[in-house]
């Protein structure tokens, strides 16, 4: 994904205390925010027709995403991810005017309920991303999400996603049935079929062309085909210690590159505790202390989601219990950045679930 500027950024540092306020006082900013947009008299052309509820999720979403930014102190994160969201709004009839005007009215609710000193470093940030306004519109021409393709499974991955757009479980069933005979191409049809054509569904998504009820339709639709297709291969036998635990991070719901490096991982000999979706930390860290694993592996798809990451990490890092456990952190907003990984306090990154079990296979053999 092209990101707004190499500049983007220069010079911008919020301290730990100021990216604590704006966090600690979220909700009153947000009503605010909310307050002062829906009373604009030219609300319903900034937000192109659409009903107020999608402005307050998007500010909803806009709190928690400036929040992770101010806290990780990551500008190169945001100027990756404002093309990609300027790109989602207008292929749902927001104007592109809408941006100038909903972040000046961010700006005026954290001069009004944040400190001075605060107030004045957070402002920058927002300064920042108003300079880069045209950039922006100029750039999201180009924010799509996507993946390449393998010209040898082309062919199936668009019949894939045709069966999925037409909501047709039993089609999806022929294509695997006919598609997979040993680990080997299970292995292929997740990585060269599954995760490109759920990209694809994305792409959709983002430019307006499905609904949300259609993705999630696509995503449930995969999910049961995953369970279906992987009861198909006869497992490799596990060894006892070469223990992993692999989850989607709280608050995030896009679980499809957990669950398919769960299944890898145990096509490959390890043993697999998948915890799926939205598990709190909390309860992921009552299970590490059960299960004690080797690996930890972490998928963040959504870029509000990285502060439960790291506090994930964090807690893990704090118990001796799980001394020498490795910790592995993937997903798109992972790989949208170099060394995010290393803020969030992981031990690596992989790009592809393939990846990520060599990687894993490589750590168990250089284990003391």
């Amino acid at each position: 994904m092209r990101r707004v500027s190499d500049d983007f950024g220069k010079g911008l540092n919020v301290s730990p205390e100021a990216a604590l306020e704006f966090e600690i006082q979220g909700e009153r900013l947000l009503k605010r925010v909310n307050e002062l947009m829906s009373a604009r008299e030219d609300i319903s052309e900034l937000l192109g027709m659409n009903p107020l509820y999608i402005m307050y999720d998007n500010n909803s979403n806009h709190l928690r995403f400036i929040s992770n930014v101010l806290k990780l102190n990551d500008y190169d994160l945001l100027a990756r991810t404002l093309p990609w969201v300027y790109k989602t709004y207008t292929s749902r009839n927001f104007s592109e005017d809408f941006f100038p005007e909903v972040l000046k009215t961010w700006m005026e609710a954290i001069r009004e309920q944040l400190s001075l000193e605060n107030s004045e470093q957070i402002i920058k940030v927002y300064e920042a991303m108003l300079s880069s306004h045209d950039l922006s519109v100029k750039t999201s021409e180009d924010a799509l999400i996507g993946m390449n393709v393998d010209e040898q499974w082309k062919a199936i991955e668009q019949k894939v996603v045709l069966a999925l757009l037409k909501g047709s479980y039993r089609e999806l069933q022929e294509i695997a049935l006919g598609t997979i005979k040993d680990t080997r191409s299970l292995s292929d049809f997740y990585l060269k079929v599954v995760q490109p054509a759920m990209y694809e569904i994305g792409s959709l998504w983002q430019t307006g062309e499905i609904s949300v009820a259609e993705e999630h339709l696509a995503t449930s639709l995969m999910n049961r085909l995953m369970a279906s297709t992987y009861s198909m291969i006869d497992t490799v036998p596990s060894h006892p210690r070469r223990k992993a635990v692999v989850l989607s991070s709280q608050n995030e719901y896009h679980e499809l590159g957990a669950r398919i490096l769960a299944d890898l991982l145990e096509l490959n000999g390890w043993n697999v505790s998948y915890l799926g979706a939205n598990t709190p930390v909390s309860e992921v860290l009552k299970h590490l202390k059960k299960a004690i694993p080797f690996l930890l592996a972490i998928s963040v798809t959504m870029s509000f989601n990285l502060d439960h990451t790291k506090k994930l990490i964090q807690s893990v890092r704090f118990d001796s219990d799980f001394k020498g456990m490795k910790i592995m952190v993937g997903g798109l907003v992972i790989n949208e950045s170099e060394d995010l990984w290393k803020r969030l306090g992981a031990d690596g990154t992989a790009s592809s679930a393939a990846e990520a079990v060599e990687m894993a296979k490589l750590w168990w053999e250089e284990r003391e």
